[in-house]
């Protein structure tokens, strides 16, 4: 496949590894955004009562009852979260990378890293992370795990009244929602977006290579921005699955490896025995 020799060398050299992962590593873990057959198969009450066919318009729902809120989204939460576990891919990637300084940056908010077992200070959910949540009232109150709820209402027949179950904010009593930017609501993990950044500045001048898999259209944010922040720094490359090297920043062609592969083709090709 195209560049996966460079890809690997460039992997295989670097002192710092960071992973940009996106819908496509989700894809990976069982998590389509947009998937409709499997959703469809899935939830077939869910698709009669709200006429929707994928997790991305399901989430897209304005439904005023937060009992039917958190039954909807326990339902999701348990079937791809809570039941999840890891691929070989990722634990090929966990392989990949465990000897080396790494920080993930990731849109796919299906707790999958954690999961797995990467060290958890080193993960930052840009678009947050559904098994936590947070207050509804507009003011941040901090982020609370959601888990154990999640499991109780999934285990709840669909008619049953879960209003007792619906989690409630330690400090104000106002409902809780599960952290994801559905509204304005949305507050991003501060401290683990301080920790990406510091330690980026930590890692300036070293031989550090952004493993970029799966970022689509749904995460434009971890594309561009991360390819002009490449060109500042020397030392710094670029490795992408689903993406032609012509189509990366003519000032990093040279020291970066767009692909061909999806994101677990690149990932076992990258890892070697």
């Amino acid at each position: 496949m195209e560049n996966l020799n460079k890809a690997r060398q460039l992997v295989q050299n670097a002192d710092t590894v960071i992973v940009v992962a996106g819908n496509g590593l989700a894809k990976t873990e069982g998590l389509d955004l947009l998937g409709q057959e499997d959703f469809e198969q899935s939830f077939p009450g869910v698709v009669q009562k709200y006429d929707v066919h994928s997790v991305g318009f399901a989430l897209d729902q304005h439904i005023s009852s937060w009992s039917e809120k958190w039954q909807l989204w326990s339902n999701l939460i348990q079937k791809y979260s809570v039941d999840y576990y890891p691929s070989k891919t990722l634990q090929k990637l966990k392989q990949l990378i465990n000897n080396k300084q790494y920080f993930i940056a990731s849109s796919a908010f299906g707790h999958f890293f954690e999961t797995a077992g990467f060290n958890e200070k080193r993960i930052f959910n840009v678009f947050g992370d559904w098994t936590k949540a947070q207050c509804s009232s507009g003011i941040n109150h901090g982020l609370k795990d959601c888990q154990s709820v999640v499991q109780k209402i999934a285990a709840k027949k669909p008619d049953t009244n879960i209003e007792e179950l619906v989690p409630k904010c330690d400090i104000c009593g106002q409902p809780l929602e599960i952290h994801l930017p559905l509204n304005e609501h949305f507050y991003p993990d501060t401290d683990a977006n301080t920790r990406f950044r510091w330690f980026l500045t930590g890692n300036e001048d070293k031989n550090t290579v952004f493993l970029e898999l799966g970022v689509d259209e749904t995460s434009p944010q971890l594309r561009e921005p991360i390819e002009h922040l490449v060109a500042e720094f020397p030392q710094w490359s670029y490795v992408a699955a689903d993406f032609k090297q012509e189509n990366l920043l003519p000032e990093i062609q040279e020291r970066s490896a767009g692909t061909n592969a999806d994101a677990a083709s690149l990932i076992n090709n990258l890892v070697t025995e």
